[in-house]
C-alpha cells in the first residue's frame, strides 16, 4: 500500500509540473532525434525542465504587470490541470467508477497547486 500511495503522490506531483515535464521531454527527444548520444541528451532535457522552472519562477516574480503575470500562470497552469484531470480520470477508471466530478476537482487542484508553486515562496 505505501508503494501505491508513492505512485500515486509522484504521478500527481508531476502533473502539477506539466509545461516544464514537457518542455524538458522535447528537449531531450529532439537532440536524440538530431543525433546527439544519450547521455547528453538526458542532460539536455533536464537542463530545459530546470530552466522552463527558473525562466517561469523568475518572470513570475519580478513581473508587475498583473495580465502578463496572469497568463504566465495561467501557461503553467493550464497544462497542469490538464494532466491532474487525466490521472485522475485513469485512477478513476480503474478503480472502477468513473466519475467526472472527481477528475475535475483532481484537474483544479492540480492547476492551483502549480499556481501557487510558480508563485509562492521558495521554502
Amino acid at each position: 500500500m505505501i508503494g501505491v500511495g508513492f505512485l500515486i503522490y509522484a504521478l500527481f506531483a508531476s502533473a502539477t509540473l506539466a509545461l516544464p515535464i514537457g518542455a524538458g521531454l522535447a528537449a531531450g527527444f529532439g537532440s536524440a532525434a538530431l543525433g546527439v548520444a544519450p547521455l547528453p541528451s538526458v542532460i539536455i532535457g533536464i537542463a530545459a525542465f530546470m530552466s522552463v522552472i527558473a525562466i517561469g519562477r523568475f518572470a513570475a516574480l519580478s513581473l508587475s504587470n498583473r495580465p502578463a503575470r496572469g497568463m504566465l500562470i495561467a501557461g503553467f497552469a493550464i497544462p497542469a490541470a490538464i494532466a491532474g484531470f487525466s490521472v485522475a480520470s485513469a485512477f478513476a477508471s480503474l478503480a472502477g467508477f468513473a466519475s467526472i466530478a472527481i477528475a475535475l476537482v483532481a484537474g483544479g487542484l492540480s492547476g492551483a497547486i502549480a499556481a501557487q508553486r510558480l508563485t509562492g515562496p521558495v521554502a
